[in-house]
């Protein structure tokens, strides 16, 4: 569990968690792009040197297999075009498989616009290729400018796409997964050579016997190879392209989501081998966790990495090695082939896809994803054009004349290289048309309320709107929800409450599930209950909890259990995560308050505040916090501190609050603010994310619900009281490898100060729950880092209370302390351990027991263990 400002995130802020794998992919598709593009420059390099004969020497030198008297020669690049890009296809056929049964392509009108933007992004392109080139036998050759390369795709858009690309990689990728159908479709029907039946008859045998294997649970080991092996070579000698081979048995590889019973076998298993630890178990325990993932999902993880970082770049190492000498370059220039190629990928691409999505809005066939500008599309559909990895195959398919193949290949390369720069021109034209003062992060809701859709408490036509996105498993919103019913308390029919779903999934393992089952609840018009009954059992979110809190919501359990082990309700979760990413919600609770997105504290008063100032009403004073033994109700309080001294928080100021930028860091007193070393940075590096942050950034927030551990690579940060209110002030400023945070990092209480950055730099970002983890592997970090909070919370005190009186309430010395502490005026605060859950942290962070009880502690640090009246008096008038 991770706490960002204000609510729960994922890798310290950013997109939504259930994102957060995206983005992890997003650098890995970056990576592979460019080790594409390394290897296509190394084969033109190679091409056009002084040793570019060698080029296609090597690629043609010949490579034989033998078995017993049969024989399987071919040259290296057909080794590699006919044989290693099977794997690219088989990766290419089980991300279909996958769409196609649990993805975006279970959903027909969710797919509808990308599908048909994705034929027309095929036919306008060869239109345009065969215009070029009519009355000419290269017009033939139109499946050249049909196909995207998606990795190339995924890989540029990572690099020059928008900074949040969510919704517009989603939308592209359904496209190229339905280009890819089609691409495959048109090779095996328009560039196999003559058929032999034989072979492909024993081709569909050898398929056959692989779906057998699957009924006879045989469901890994080396038979599927041996098939898998002899169903290429029988598709190559039937003249069908054996890469075919690949995506038919990608088709046939069961993909289905995690099945209860085989994970609760692997479970079992696992507990088997960890009571009893011994080979016989070790291995039952991985079979069965094996199992319990489809083997479409696993064969995929496995040869993904393969695929982008070594097949694909060997293919274009052995096809992209054009000689561009002069002569062929002004060939090119003017050959109907390059220039058909280039229209058609550039232009083409760009046109097909723009008027197929335009027809399938228009058609009301399905809607385009939540907040993806017509930029930001033209952007992606620009992109497309990077056709590279199947159109240099299928060059090499469908010309049999060396110079229109090389003319073929200019024209690819060079679309390629257009395509990339139309698309940069594009965002960036998108990013200078965003309004002024428009940050990358939207503030609107998006889509507004639906009352037909949306799960709505209290009066459709209320005139007060709160709309929460919430995660059933976060914590952060099971406190909100107490908030939320004070607010309905408050309000009465005045409000009209409305929850969407915010699943952060790499965080909570529970949350995706949990909300489908909300919305299997919302099915038999009890949503509500189950909203509230998970809330109330965050701690019960297993699957056999949820088919007991259907029965006891007296739920239809049966329907239930199959709506929910289908994933029926799967979209329409998914469908609030889209809204919520459109919207800008970065972590949840996050709360929108009259359709624009709330920021600061959600407390019952602060939120009630905003819904009245958004209808145009009076806010409603702040109420306060704990209970001070002077009287009087003070403002928010430090973390198990006290209020701060003299309790006056000072009025609000108008616009954004600054902080000089050119502050000098605080001074290390007593290990305060120590810097770290390499090695520390770098462990810590491991289990956190590194970001560049701007002046005006914060990384923490006053009355946020928790934090991060942050430590500043560069830059400078401040940690500022009250800020943006007058009399605000500088508590600390930390520079280059210094760590933020206090003894609070792992508190729940809300924070009170606000980390502000104020010169840009870096900064790396550690979840909560993972610091654990790095104090486990470095000691002598822990014990660094626990010393200089200690100090720090010393540092607190002195701009907190007089004293603390820290005891329990029932006591009588907790009581004359109090007493006496009002006789002499002193601005003190009584922390009662009874009603504090962390009151054992506390007496173990003062080095107290039970039997010290109650202590007073000085606002330097000084503790006094129940002292006598006098002891009192004279630490008093000694000034503590």
């Amino acid at each position: 569990m991770t706490a960002a400002p204000a609510q729960q995130s994922s890798l310290g802020g950013g997109l939504l968690a259930r994102v957060a794998p995206l983005r992890r992919r997003l650098r890995t598709e970056a990576g592979s792009a460019g080790l594409l593009l390394l290897a296509t420059v190394v084969a033109l390099v190679w091409a056009n040197s002084p040793f570019g004969d060698s080029y296609d020497t090597f690629w043609h030198t010949e490579f034989a297999v033998r078995v017993g008297g049969a024989e399987l020669s071919l040259d290296l690049q057909h080794w590699v075009n006919d044989g290693l890009m099977v794997f690219f296809f088989f990766v290419v056929g089980l991300e279909i498989k996958r769409e196609l049964v649990m993805g975006e392509l279970t959903d027909r009108r969710r797919a509808a616009v990308p599908a048909l933007a994705a034929v027309t992004g095929l036919v306008v392109p060869a239109l345009v290729y065969v215009a070029f080139t009519l009355g000419d036998e290269a017009a033939s050759a139109w499946g050249v400018v049909i196909s995207t390369d998606t990795a190339f795709l995924l890989g540029v858009l990572a690099l020059v796409g928008p900074s949040c690309p969510g919704q517009l990689r989603l939308f592209l990728l359904t496209l190229a997964i339905a280009d890819d159908v089609g691409a495959l479709t048109v090779i095996a029907l328009f560039y196999t050579e003559d058929l032999a039946l034989g072979p492909l008859a024993a081709a569909v045998v050898g398929l056959a016997l692989m779906v057998a294997l699957r009924y006879l649970n045989v469901w890994r080991g080396p038979g599927y190879l041996v098939l898998g092996t002899g169903v290429w070579v029988a598709m190559y000698l039937s003249g069908v392209h054996p890469t075919l081979a690949g995506v038919v048995i990608a088709l046939f590889t069961p993909a289905y989501p995690a099945r209860r019973a085989e994970v609760e076998d692997a479970a079992r298993r696992a507990r088997a081998y960890q009571q009893s630890p011994n080979p016989e178990y070790a291995r039952a325990a991985r079979l069965s966790i094996d199992r319990s993932v489809s083997a479409s999902e696993r064969l995929q993880t496995l040869w993904q990495p393969w695929t982008s970082f070594l097949i694909v770049p060997v293919f274009a190492l052995a096809n992209a090695g054009v000689p561009l000498d002069a002569g062929t370059l002004r060939a090119a220039a003017t050959s109907p082939v390059t220039l058909g190629v280039v229209a058609g990928l550039v232009a083409g691409k760009l046109a097909g896809i723009l008027v197929g999505t335009g027809l399938a809005v228009r058609l009301r066939l399905g809607e385009l994803a939540p907040g993806l500008t017509g930029l930001q599309l033209a952007g992606g559909a620009a992109l497309s054009g990077i056709g590279f990895t199947i159109s240099l195959f299928i060059v090499d398919l469908a010309f049999d004349d060396e110079v229109r193949a090389d003319q073929a290949r200019v024209g690819v390369l060079a679309a390629s290289l257009l395509a990339a720069l139309l698309g940069w021109g594009l965002f960036r034209l998108a990013d200078r048309r965003r309004p002024a003062g428009a940050g990358t992060r939207p503030v609107l809701l998006d889509p507004p309320v639906d009352a037909a859709r949306d799960h709505v408490r209290g009066p459709a036509d209320a005139p007060l709107t709160l709309v929460e996105y919430g995660d059933f498993e976060c914590p952060f919103c099971g406190r909100a929800t107490g908030t939320v019913e004070e607010l309905r308390e408050r309000f009465g029919d005045r409000l009209r409450y409305v929850f969407r779903h915010v699943p952060l999934v790499d965080v909570h393992a529970h949350a995706q599930l949990a909300a489908e089952a909300a919305e299997a609840a919302a099915a038999q018009g009890r949503f509500w209950e189950m909203h509230d009954r998970l809330f109330a059992h965050q701690d019960r979110l297993t699957v056999s909890d949820l088919l007991d809190h259907a029965a006891a919501l007296a739920l239809d359990v049966q329907r239930f259990a199959r709506e929910l082990g289908s994933g029926r309700h799967g979209r329409r979760v998914e469908e609030d995560v889209e809204s919520a990413e459109a919207s800008g919600v970065e972590g949840t609770p996050t709360f929108f308050v009259g359709g624009r997105r709330h920021t600061g504290p959600h407390d019952t008063d602060s939120l009630a505040a905003a819904l009245l100032a958004a209808a145009g009403e009076d806010g409603l004073p702040v109420a306060s916090g704990a209970t001070r033994a002077g009287g009087g109700t003070p403002g928010p309080t430090l973390p198990l501190i006290g209020p701060r001294r003299g309790g006056d928080r000072g009025s609000a100021v108008d616009g954004t609050a600054t902080v000089p930028a050119d502050l000098p860091e605080t001074p290390d007193r007593d290990g305060a603010f120590p810097r770290l070393t390499d090695a520390q940075l770098a462990l810590l590096q491991r289990f956190g994310a590194r970001r560049r942050v701007e002046p005006g950034d914060t990384l923490f927030r006053e009355g946020d619900p928790g934090y991060d551990f942050q430590v500043v690579l560069s830059g400078a940060v401040a940690v500022v009281e009250d800020l943006g209110r007058v009399g605000q002030r500088v508590i600390s400023v930390h520079g280059e490898r210094r760590f933020l945070g206090e003894l609070d990092l792992f508190d729940p209480a809300p924070v009170s100060l606000t980390a502000l950055v104020i010169r840009p730099g870096e900064v790396v970002t550690v979840p909560d729950s993972r610091m654990r983890e790095v104090f486990t592997a470095d000691h002598d970090l822990k014990e660094l880092v626990l010393r200089a909070f200690l100090v720090r919370r010393s540092l607190l005190l002195q701009l907190a209370a007089d004293l603390r009186i820290v005891g329990r309430a029932g006591s009588p010395d907790s009581a004359r302390l109090q007493d006496l502490a009002r006789g002499r005026r002193l601005d003190a605060v009584f922390v009662d351990l009874d009603g504090d859950d962390d009151g054992a942290a506390l007496l173990a962070d003062l080095d107290v027991v039970e039997a010290d009880l109650p202590v007073v502690v000085w606002r330097g640090g000084r503790v006094l263990r129940n002292p006598t009246d006098d002891e009192l008096i004279a630490a008093v008038e000694s000034g503590g």
